[in-house]
């Protein structure tokens, strides 16, 4: 009964999703949409296995493009893997770029991040690398969990030779898919023959080599009274927080490029600037200020946003603020301290309150 129950939640939670989303136009529509699916509340269950052969499920999303629709029906479970991807390069996104003006800021519609896009600024660039990493990671992760039905652990991995510091074993995770399935999924929508095609297409694949840097070795020793007589090894990716770190470093570093019509391609504007490799995110346009309130160019403005009174950053009041100064509140605020710990078990901590300020732009 309770099963029967679960199943129709989920028929129910996905009947609302496709509905919600054929209400969107489909014109800027992307499958970055199905992170904030993922996001939400309701979707824990809401992107079911599809047990229609047909995968009507995927035919139903107007936002895949028609090749994503065909890897779609192939993969039952993919939905679900690329909407964790999706998320996660979302979620990534904001937090590395809290405390800049920019915050990457996301909508509740199927282009997610607004205006923004419309410049083809390092902004942009960033959306497009942290996004292509996310599904990268969540294809890879999936394999080596079995949640795919088309790949797993990867094999050829066993055939490195270990010069006898370890043996192979566990499952390694399958980098090489996870990347040109990733490619296949994400790139399938950009055309390679415009000049935003070509900057998406660029910093798709600086994403994935990323993330495909950040691969290490994790160990177990086996052996009587804690020795390590034999040491198994796999290999494991990084946690996504690594990825976030280098790709928002390469945002700092990128390279300002101009389109080469004649030769269909994207070059450094100076033979003096170095040429980007294909591991650094490119961009076409300069990026607004994001002072100012702004939609036409996806900038939400700095008025309200909290500011570091102290600090010469970027997150600083100084530059926060834009120069329009800042005002200040003065909050009272109880937290635990003193804690102690009690066998067993229990903690008991005092109440303690300080004043602290806050500090917001005007």
């Amino acid at each position: 009964m309770d099963l029967c129950l679960t199943e129709m939640g989920r028929v129910v939670n996905l009947s609302f999703i496709l509905l919600t989303l054929c209400m969107f136009q489909a014109v800027s529509a992307t499958w970055w949409y199905l992170g904030i699916l993922g996001t939400s509340k309701m979707s824990s269950n809401a992107i079911p296995e599809s047990s229609n052969p047909e995968g009507s499920t995927c035919d139903s999303i107007p936002y895949l493009e028609p090749h994503q629709k065909e890897l779609c029906r192939k993969e039952k479970r993919l939905l679900d893997v690329v909407s964790e991807g999706a998320s996660i390069g979302i979620e990534e996104c904001k937090y590395q770029f809290r405390n800049r003006r920019w915050n990457c800021s996301t909508f509740n519609e199927t282009n997610v991040f607004g205006n923004v896009l419309n410049i083809k600024s390092r902004e942009t660039a960033y959306i497009y690398a942290i996004n292509s990493a996310g599904v990268m990671y969540s294809i890879t992760r999936a394999c080596a969990r079995g949640d795919l039905d088309n790949c797993g652990c990867d094999a050829n991995v066993r055939q490195r030779d270990t010069k006898g510091r370890f043996e192979w074993g566990g499952c390694s995770e399958n980098v090489i898919y996870g990347s040109t399935f990733s490619e296949e999924f994400v790139d399938s929508k950009e055309l390679s023959n415009t000049p935003a095609g070509l900057m998406n297409l660029w910093n798709n694949e600086a994403g994935r080599k990323t993330a495909k840097s950040n691969v290490g070795l994790v160990c177990k020793c086996h052996g009587v009274s804690g020795s390590c007589s034999v040491k198994i090894c796999w290999r494991k990716m990084m946690p996504f927080r690594k990825i976030g770190d280098e790709l928002k470093d390469k945002f700092d570093g990128a390279s300002l490029v101009k389109y080469n019509s004649r030769k269909q391609k994207l070059k450094s504007i100076s033979r003096l600037m170095k040429k980007p490799t294909k591991k650094d995110l490119v961009y076409l346009e300069n990026s607004p200020d994001y002072c100012e309130y702004n939609p036409s160019k996806g900038s939400l403005g700095t008025k309200g946003r909290e500011c570091n009174k102290t600090s010469y950053g970027l997150d600083g009041c100084t530059l926060m603020c834009c120069g329009r100064g800042y005002y200040t509140i003065v909050k009272e605020v109880e937290e635990d301290c003193d804690c102690k710990f009690f066998w067993c078990c229990r903690v008991e901590c005092k109440k303690c309150k300080h004043v602290t300020e806050m500090h917001f732009c005007n």
